[in-house]
C-alpha cells in the first residue's frame, strides 16, 4: 500500500483529499505545515508528498526547495488554488513533479498520483546490467500510434532509471516533458489537430481506448497517415538529450513561447510547453518549429 504524506492546513480540504486518496487504497498521513512535513519525511516511510502551496509557517514552495536538498528521491505534487500561480510556477522550477488545480481535484489528483508512482516502480529486472551502461542511444521512427509513442517514452525512461541518471522525482519530471513533446509531435504536428480537437481526443487516447472517430479519420487521410515521429534519445552519465521531430508544418515558436508561467498555469492552453520549459535545463526549437531539443544535466551519486 503506497504511503502518501498529505500537507494541508484546511481540515475540510485535507479530509476531502484524504478520502479521495484512500478510495484508491493509498495510505495517507496528514500534517498541516511544511515544517511538520519535513519531520515526517525523516522517518523514511513516505513515497510521495501531496502539498498545498498556502501553508501557515513553511509554505509549499519552501517545502519543495527543502525536499530537493534533503529528500530528492521523493516527488512532490502541488495542489494549487486560484491566485497562487506565481508560487506554483516557481515551485515547478525548483523541483516539484506535478501540479493539480483545486478546481480539478476530483478529476486529476488520483491520476496524477498514479502516474508519479508508476515511474517510481519502473521494472528493474535488468537494473544491475543497465547500471553498468556508460552511454545509451535510442533512435525511433514511429508511426502515428499513441500506444507505440507512449511505450517508446516508457522504455527511454526505464533506461534513464536503470542507469541511475535521475532521482524518482526527476524521472517523473523528465518523463512528463518527453511525453508532452512526443504527444505534441503526434497530435498537433503530424495529424495537425487544432487545440480544441487535441483536447477532445487526448483523454480518450491516454486511456488506451479505441481511437475516436476524429482521430481514426485523420489517421487514414493523406498527408497525415504516412508521417512519422522521430525520437532520438541520447543518455550519458552527465547529460540526457532528447530530440523529437514531427513531419508536420511546424508552429509559431515565438508566439507560443511568449506566454508566461502564471498564464499557462491558469489555462489548459500552453501547459505542455510550460512543463517542458520548467522540467528540462535547456529547450530549443528548429526554425520551422517541428523539432524540439531538450537537455537535462544529471549527477550520479
Amino acid at each position: 500500500m503506497p504511503n502518501i504524506l498529505l500537507v494541508e492546513d484546511s481540515p475540510t480540504q485535507a479530509m476531502q483529499m484524504k478520502v479521495l486518496l484512500e478510495s484508491a487504497h493509498h495510505h495517507v498521513v496528514c500534517c498541516d505545515d511544511g515544517m511538520a512535513a519535513l519531520e515526517h519525511l525523516a522517518s523514511g516511510v513516505n513515497e510521495i508528498v501531496v502539498t498545498d502551496l498556502e501553508l501557515p509557517v513553511m509554505n509549499g514552495l519552501d517545502l519543495v526547495k527543502r525536499m530537493t536538498i534533503d529528500f530528492p528521491h521523493i516527488p512532490t505534487i502541488l495542489v494549487t488554488s486560484h491566485g497562487s500561480e506565481r508560487l506554483a510556477a516557481e515551485a515547478l522550477r525548483n523541483g516539484a513533479a506535478a501540479y493539480v488545480p483545486k478546481v480539478l481535484l476530483s478529476e486529476m489528483l488520483l491520476g496524477t498520483v498514479e502516474d508519479v508512482l508508476g515511474v517510481l516502480r519502473t521494472d528493474r529486472s535488468y537494473a544491475q546490467l543497465i547500471d553498468c551502461t556508460v552511454e545509451n542511444r535510442l533512435v525511433f521512427e514511429l508511426p502515428n500510434v499513441p500506444t507505440l509513442a507512449t511505450n517508446a517514452v516508457n522504455l527511454v525512461m526505464q533506461m534513464c532509471t536503470g542507469m541511475k541518471l535521475l532521482t524518482g522525482a526527476q524521472s517523473y519530471r523528465v518523463g512528463t516533458a518527453l511525453q508532452h513533446a512526443v504527444s505534441n509531435a503526434l497530435y498537433r504536428g503530424n495529424l495537425e489537430l487544432s487545440f480544441a480537437e487535441y483536447r477532445h481526443v487526448l483523454p480518450e487516447e491516454e486511456e488506451m481506448q479505441s481511437p475516436s472517430p476524429l482521430l481514426a479519420e485523420r489517421m487514414r487521410q493523406q498527408p497525415y497517415k504516412d508521417r512519422k515521429i522521430h525520437l532520438d534519445a541520447r543518455l550519458m552519465r552527465d547529460v540526457i538529450r532528447f530530440v523529437v521531430r514531427d513531419e508536420g508544418r511546424g508552429f509559431d515558436v515565438p508566439k507560443h513561447s511568449a506566454a508566461d508561467d502564471e498564464h499557462a498555469l491558469s489555462s489548459v492552453h500552453g501547459r505542455g510547453l510550460l512543463l517542458i520549459r520548467n522540467f528540462m535545463d535547456k529547450v530549443s526549437f528548429n526554425g520551422p518549429g517541428n523539432e524540439i531539443t531538450m537537455v537535462k544535466h544529471c549527477i550520479r551519486e
